[in-house]
């Protein structure tokens, strides 16, 4: 229980609440699909999650898979400086969506500018500070923001679901979108998926691991999907595509407001919140410490291992900059493309691993590779689409850099540690 709660509360959460209204936009009455697109896309490499992790459970995670499949080098550092960037960019989703859902709710339409970058950088340098001062206070918080970001959700669906208005005529045949773009924006909200990596952490903690850590990876993410299918049904059937559209960046809020008034409307926004808040409190308790998985590994450097107070400050310290950086300069539609594409292009590699490791594992080999086939057609036609679109194509150079980088940071640590022979 403890392992599937790791991985619902990963799951559900800041992503659905920022994401929603991106992907009714992008997908309309056909969301649902785009929805179940995605999930399938995450229980295939669930999969090779749940094998690698009963073989070689560690709280390194997906650190140690990659390693363990393709050795220490330039190639497993670069995919491993990756997962730390798509987490960065994921930790910028939150902020943003923290920003909008308070600042549309609690301060002035003519002031709202202002203070979604106050709030933007606001949340995430206290909620820094507070893993730098008490990580175990964060750590404790956690479940706390989980159930209520949950019981918010749930009183959402209940009460719309029987709410008098309910309409399920926009989620026709006739209010979908291409195939392409289906799929194409089921990847463009596939954060709303990726916190089952989650559970990989924990795996050297669990109990009889072959039937435990599959309930929880299959268990979390089968549950997200029931969730998101009422979410889903309840958004559309009660606000029309132009309303989601003005009300994008806070859609769930602006559906409640339908059929609970004004009360719905505050109730959401502290659900997304709480939710948000709890994205960035685990993902910055989580993510601080790739980095000195890293360094320990010898693809990042020493420095990350330096110790004050007990703690390890650089990678968090890192970590926050970064965030704040790019979370002030980009929409939300960038930033949740980059953080969809580096978290599918690790699962690819990560459904790779586990089918060249397959005799280890136990592993079907052929779900592996069908894992990942999956996912590089995913990546491929969320690439094409974003293409297509001069709305969107200037965020291709965004996810170009994002997977340029990690591949420059490690040749020059490479060569730095070739030169000195050390770590710095």
């Amino acid at each position: 229980m403890d392992a599937f709660s790791i991985g619902i509360g990963g799951i559900v959460g800041g992503g659905i609440f920022a994401t929603i209204g991106l992907a009714i936009v992008e997908a309309r009455g056909a969301t649902y699909l785009s929805f179940l697109i995605g999930g399938v896309v995450a229980l295939l490499t669930a999969y090779s999650y749940l094998r690698l992790s009963v073989t070689y459970p560690s709280k390194g995670g997906t650190v140690t898979f990659i390693n363990r499949a393709f050795g220490a080098g330039l190639f497993t550092g670069s995919l491993n400086t990756l997962l730390v960037m798509s987490y960065v960019v994921l930790l910028a989703v939150y902020a943003y969506a923290f920003a909008t859902y308070t600042a549309a709710t609690f301060f002035p339409k003519a002031e709202y500018a202002f203070w979604h970058k106050v709030l933007t950088s606001g949340i995430m340098i206290v909620l820094a500070i507070v893993n730098f001062i008490g990580p175990s206070i964060a750590e404790r918080s956690e479940g706390f923001f989980n159930v209520s970001k949950l019981l918010i959700l749930l009183v959402f669906v209940v009460l719309g679901l029987f709410a008098g208005d309910l309409s399920f005529a926009r989620l026709s045949p006739g209010a979908w979108v291409s195939g392409p773009q289906i799929v194409a924006t089921g990847m463009l909200v596939f954060i709303s998926y990726e916190g089952f990596e989650l559970i990989a952490n924990v795996s050297d903690q669990v109990r009889d691991k072959e039937k435990n850590l599959g309930y929880a990876y299959f268990g979390s993410v089968i549950t997200a999907m029931i969730f998101y299918m009422f979410i889903i049904v309840v958004a559309i059937g009660h606000l029309s595509f132009e309303a989601i559209t003005e009300s994008r960046d806070y859609a769930l809020s602006a559906t409640a407001q339908v059929f609970m008034g004004k009360t719905g409307f505050v109730l959401l926004a502290i659900g997304a919140m709480l939710a948000t808040a709890s994205a960035i409190n685990a993902g910055l308790f989580g993510a601080s410490k790739l980095p000195l998985i890293l360094a320990k590994e010898g693809e990042a450097p020493g420095r990350y291992e330096k110790k004050i107070w007990g703690r390890y400050p650089v990678g968090l310290g890192m970590i926050a900059v970064l965030v704040l950086l790019i979370a002030n300069f980009l929409d939300l539609h960038a930033l949740a493309a980059a953080a969809s594409s580096g978290f599918i292009l690790v699962f690819l590699m990560v459904n790779v691993a586990n089918a060249k490791l397959a005799k280890e594992t136990g592993s079907k080999r052929w779900i592996c590779v069908l894992g990942a086939l999956v996912c590089f057609a995913a990546f491929a036609i969320l690439v094409i689409q974003l293409a297509r679109d001069p709305a969107h194509r200037y965020e291709l150079w965004f996810i170009a850099a994002l997977m340029i980088f990690p591949f420059l940071y490690q040749s020059v640590f490479n060569a730095y540690k070739h030169i000195y022979g050390k770590k710095s």
